[in-house]
């Protein structure tokens, strides 16, 4: 992993946004594995995207859900009071997407409120090691 000081947010910011280069000030991070029984997961992989200041704001809100492919990286904002579903989850992470594939391989979801004991953020779990 980089510096955080080397890093900018890799989320879509939205239309004609490409070109700008947002700060990061965290990293945003999802392991992904199997439980192989009530005491013992396996994380075969974590996703490690870094997050600018508003992003990280947005994920522990409840007006905004964000929909992650982590195939092409790739991101999408679903703002709630819009959206023609209800979304209750604060980031819907994709395996495939509309523009990576044709094929969709499954869906993973982050509940930021509903588990409390689980640390998304990177500066939140360096916090929780030395406490």
């Amino acid at each position: 992993m980089a510096s955080l000081s080397e890093e900018h947010c890799e989320l879509n910011h939205g239309p004609e946004t490409s070109h700008l280069f947002t700060p990061a000030i965290d990293y945003l991070i999802q392991p992904f594995g199997y439980t192989v029984s009530d005491v013992e997961e396996v994380s075969v992989r974590d996703m490690i995207v870094p997050i600018c200041a508003e992003c990280a704001k947005a994920l522990q809100g409840n007006e905004w859900t964000l929909f992650y492919c982590f195939e092409c990286n790739s991101s999408h904002w679903i703002y709630r009071k819009h959206a023609r579903l209800r979304y209750r989850y604060n980031v819907l992470w994709l395996r495939g997407c509309p523009e990576c594939t044709k094929e969709f391989g499954g869906l993973y979801f982050s509940d930021f409120k509903g588990l409390p004991e689980e640390t998304y953020f990177l500066s939140q779990q360096a916090v929780k090691k030395i406490v």
